[in-house]
């Protein structure tokens, strides 16, 4: 072929290519196999790493651009091999964050007759259709020469505004078709970022310089815009507490003066303490979901209206959708918290002499003291607490910590120190179980300087650790550590606290003479190939988290973790509103009234 004569494959990596896309995370399938085979001579300016399961890709991606910064793709095949990615998918469209994914897709010419694979009602190859609601946009092309636009209008979308991932549906047939390229360069990869309009920054501005106890709220939307410095930068300015989403955690060092842990059902003292006396509360790029707000219920983590709200998004329908700001600004954070900043102008005095900072360390030091009891606790299985404490000690200052649900990433949030940011990477709004360990060997991928670290509990490993293949296949030196509790802890405890002692159910795992069951953690990772240990002893964790650092490759550091109550509790300080049957009574009603249990 010439120069300008590429099949439709070729024309799909070289527009990766030329988009700046340097991974791309796949499963080999007979759906794919042509534009898998576009990638063997460009080897060697993009890499194809491949996944043992499609979600894990959707994963790997997903962790990958959440610490680098940088996209990558997903190739998978037609069928299951493309719907295996929907959680992934999901995962990163809830938490804002992109990834271009390509899948195989029915010939052109055989659309609609019912081909292996083929998702054909009520639409012939409506595979599309599935995702459709978890895309920011999708694409089938059907020739060739819609191929390179299509391309540049994927990343186009997937990088403006609030980023997302988008797909791109590929036949078959266009797979392996040659035909004439000519590339569409498109926008820029590096699209400009709107600011705030300038007379509702000045409103903001003044409705903050006359706060006596303003709140600066981080969300995921700060991360995402590269936007700390700025944000530091105003609550100094302001001598605001800061206090953070499930997303924005790392957006301030958790050793700063002001921060303030954070807000929500799982919040903290400060955290909470703060948002529901604030007289003024600045959030940035967060949507105020129900694990932030207490649930909406008023006065438990948020008081408005009487708290005055400003709130700055990059999405304009997050503004207002469960709180009416008074003054709403639509931008991006980075560019807007400067403008805010400069419009604050010199601070009057220093922040620190006030006694609303003072408050704010008498708050800190109390939580520090409601998690002493869980922290230093001599029991067997050690609780999660202790174990924190000893792998923090263990930790680089800039080591990423991966976590996704459950116990494990719920205990961190409220309780783990986080220092930079994009060092605490979380399957946030979509919550999901599995995220870690994929999303782990991709965020050791895309920040291979720095010490990646898993924390997933065993529920999280049996449902995606066979990716630790992939880890022991390319050396990737990612640290795993697993909090074996034998089940489903948080849900076990969960029912237990709704519904009585005696009403758990399919939550703890029991072989069939009715004895606990505990996955061999060890024993499954050494044989695909990754070496580890189990500590027993609540007083072993930091020194077998050292040895996992010092490892050569990855490693996985099995943890026996409490499994009982009151030391597998988690720290709630506000509320969640969980349905809660009728029968219960006097019980339930004290829960319906936030005065939970």
């Amino acid at each position: 072929m010439s120069e300008n004569t590429l099949t439709g494959g070729q024309m799909i990596v070289d527009g990766l290519i030329r988009q700046g896309v340097e991974v791309v995370f796949a499963v080999p399938g007979h759906g794919n196999t042509a534009l898998l085979d576009a990638f063997v001579d460009r080897e060697d300016e993009i890499t194809v790493i491949q996944a043992m399961h499609e979600q894990g890709a959707s994963h790997m991606a997903d962790g990958y651009y959440r610490a680098s910064g940088k996209i990558a793709a997903v190739c998978t095949s037609i069928g299951p091999g493309a719907t295996n990615t929907v959680t992934g998918i999901a995962t990163a469209f809830s938490d804002s964050q992109p990834q271009i994914v390509l899948t195989g897709s029915v010939h052109t010419y055989l659309e609609n007759r019912g081909v292996l694979q083929e998702i054909d009602r009520p639409h012939g190859s409506n595979w599309g259709a599935v995702i459709e609601p978890i895309v920011k946009r999708w694409w089938r092309p059907v020739t060739l020469g819609q191929i390179p636009r299509v391309i540049s209008q994927a990343f186009t979308t997937l990088r403006e505004g609030r980023r997302g991932p988008v797909l791109l549906d590929v036949p078959q047939d266009l797979q392996a078709e040659a035909g004439n390229y000519e590339p569409v360069e498109g926008a820029p990869i590096d699209l400009p970022r709107p600011t705030g309009d300038i007379e509702a920054v000045r409103q903001a501005a003044e409705l903050l310089r006359s706060a006596k106890r303003p709140v600066v709220l981080a969300g995921g939307g700060v991360i995402a815009a590269e936007a700390s410095s700025e944000l530091i930068a105003v609550a100094e300015r302001l001598g605001a507490p800061v206090t953070h989403t499930f997303m924005g955690k790392g957006a301030v060092p958790a050793d700063h003066d002001l921060y303030a842990w954070p807000c929500g059902d799982l919040g903290s003292i400060p955290g909470n303490g703060v948002t529901k006396r604030a007289d003024v509360i600045l959030a940035v790029g967060t949507r105020f979901s129900d694990r932030i707000t207490s649930s909406y219920r008023k006065g438990v983590t948020f008081t408005f209206p009487e708290t005055k709200l400003v709130h700055i998004d990059i999405d304009a329908f997050e503004i207002g959708r469960n709180y009416k700001a008074d003054v709403g600004i639509v931008g991006d954070a980075k560019s807007t918290l400067a403008t805010l900043a400069a419009e604050l102008g010199a601070a009057e005095g220093d922040y620190r002499e006030t006694a609303y900072f003072a408050e704010l360390q008498f708050l800190k030091k109390e939580w520090e003291e409601y998690l002493r009891p869980a922290r230093e606790a001599d029991v067997r299985p050690v609780t999660n607490s202790r174990a924190m404490v000893q792998i923090r000690e263990a930790l680089p200052r800039d080591a990423v910590w991966v976590t996704d649900s459950s116990n494990p990433a719920n205990g961190a949030f409220n309780e783990f120190p986080i220092f930079e940011p994009r060092t605490n990477i979380v399957a946030g709004g979509f919550s999901g179980i599995g995220f870690g360990l994929p999303a782990a060997i991709g965020a050791q991928i895309g920040a291979p300087g720095q010490q990646v670290v898993a924390y997933i509990g065993d529920g999280s490993l049996l449902q995606t650790g066979t990716e630790l293949a992939v880890a022991a296949q390319l050396g990737v030196p990612v640290l795993v550590i697993v909090m074996n509790n034998g089940g489903w802890e948080a849900i076990k405890d969960l029912q237990i606290n709704l519904f009585g002692a005696d009403r758990d159910i399919i939550t703890q795992w029991k072989t069939p003479d009715g004895k606990p069951y505990f996955a061999d953690v060890v024993g499954f990772a050494e044989s695909l190939g990754v070496p580890g240990e189990r500590v027993e002893d609540p007083d072993g964790v930091r020194a077998a988290v050292e040895r996992g650092l010092a490892a050569a490759g990855p490693y996985v550091v099995e943890v026996l973790s409490a499994n009982a109550l009151p030391w597998s509790k988690l720290h709630e300080t506000g509320w969640w509103d969980i349905t809660v049957p009728a029968y219960l009574g006097a019980k339930r009603d004290a829960y319906v009234a936030g005065r939970g249990f």
